[in-house]
């Protein structure tokens, strides 16, 4: 009988132990997290903050792409796709439409930060979190998506290749966060249920 209690006195110690084990890793993924979503928050408010502050040179390369400039004084490339192109003046819409979005993606970005600080310092610790930060991540996709198929309706990669690979690593990169944030060990998933 001595054994018997001596055993699940010890089994009850390991799992506690190992429950306060599970929420340190959980503690220090999330606060990770937060440091992520926090450095994406702000690397897109700048952005979006030069987009608005020197709107005519963006407009003009939104022009330059729209209207398929390049293209169209290439004697070889892109002529099968010169049909796509766009009068100059939808490049102030446009470049309108991808700064609202900006501000709104930064803005859902943001609270994902501060949910995911408040989940690692132990102050919430449900589902929630987890599903504003994918909607705030699934925002950051979608902008890198939409620049990527724009580009490629439009034929940019044929001139502007160095603006489809920080397209591309945006849409890299908030992939692999959704990942990270995704995670069983980081959301709790197990107890979230």
């Amino acid at each position: 009988m001595a054994l018997t209690a001596a055993r699940t006195a010890h089994s009850g110690a390991s799992t506690t132990s190992a429950g306060r084990s599970d929420l340190a890793v959980r503690s220090r993924l999330a606060a990770f997290n937060a440091f992520l979503l926090s450095g994406l928050t702000l690397w897109l408010g700048l952005v979006t903050l030069n987009n608005l502050n020197d709107f005519g040179t963006n407009r003009a390369l939104i022009s330059r792409m729209l209207t398929m400039t390049d293209l169209v004084h290439d004697p070889v490339r892109g002529n099968g796709l010169q049909w796509r192109a766009l009068p100059d003046s939808m490049a102030a819409p446009t470049l309108i439409g991808v700064i609202v979005y900006e501000i709104l993606t930064v803005a859902l970005l943001a609270r994902a930060a501060v949910l995911q600080v408040r989940r690692a310092r132990g102050l919430q610790a449900d589902i929630t979190t987890t599903r504003h930060t994918n909607l705030a991540l699934g925002a950051f996709v979608g902008l890198f998506l939409l620049f990527l198929s724009g580009g490629m309706w439009f034929g940019y990669w044929i001139y502007i290749g160095a603006a489809q690979q920080v397209h591309f690593t945006g849409l890299i990169i908030g992939l692999l966060a959704a990942l990270l944030v995704n995670l069983p060990s980081v959301t709790g998933a197990q107890q979230e249920q």
